[in-house]
């Protein structure tokens, strides 16, 4: 499972850096270019950093449209309900609020699913520009997919089983041995903060991280 320290991917030019590093990259090279007003923001795991993204969205797309990329990217599993609040629980905005009339520098809680709740942290970095894109979002940099290893042989680990995380024994598989596992409650292993939670997949997110892109 993600740690608190992990490298990602420049989503712009394919360097492997670690979060910080990664911010600093994309500020410096990646920024102010083209004419579509954006905010950038920082977003990751409110107690799982080491999950993160730098996203750049257009000023004039609302909250609305980080919810659909935030369920689709890392979050969506049954159709949960979901609240952005700021300074405490009941300081939930809008979901049609704009990009555009939050400051810089202010940070917002996602919450998604109110029974099993994955959290994120969100942080308006900056405001920026961009070439004009087909999605509101885009994606700067991710973190690389945590490198489990399966428990029972040491392998690449593909499955988590829940059981055993919930009886606080090593609960990731490889797909040979999560054959073999003798509970039948296992889940594939994903590259987000609700990674066992709820049943969740990522089925729906296509932001794999392409190397062959920058070959």
């Amino acid at each position: 499972m993600a740690g608190a320290k992990m490298e990602g991917n420049c989503y712009i030019c394919g360097k492997t850096l670690g979060k910080t590093a990664m911010k600093n990259h994309i500020m410096k090279e990646h920024l102010a270019k083209g004419d579509e007003e954006c905010m950038l923001l920082k977003i990751e795991g409110a107690h799982a950093k080491g999950y993160w993204l730098f996203v750049d969205i257009a000023k004039d797309k609302s909250l609305g449209d980080l919810d659909a990329f935030l369920r689709e990217i890392w979050l969506e599993c049954c159709g949960h309900l979901s609240r952005f609040s700021v300074g405490g629980y009941y300081g939930e905005i809008s979901k049609k609020e704009k990009l555009g009339n939050i400051g810089v520098g202010v940070k917002i809680l996602h919450e998604y699913d109110f029974g099993t709740t994955t959290e994120c942290l969100i942080t308006f970095i900056g405001e920026t520009l961009r070439p004009r894109q087909k999605k509101a979002v885009r994606v700067l940099g991710r973190n690389a997919p945590p490198q489990d290893t399966c428990a029972s042989c040491g392998k690449p680990a593909e499955y988590l089983c829940l059981e055993c995380l919930y009886d606080d024994t090593e609960p990731c598989y490889c797909e040979e041995c999560a054959e073999e596992h003798e509970h039948e409650d296992l889940l594939t292993l994903t590259n987000s903060p609700r990674c066992g939670c709820c049943g969740y997949e990522g089925e729906l997110d296509g932001y794999t991280f392409n190397p062959a892109k920058f070959k």
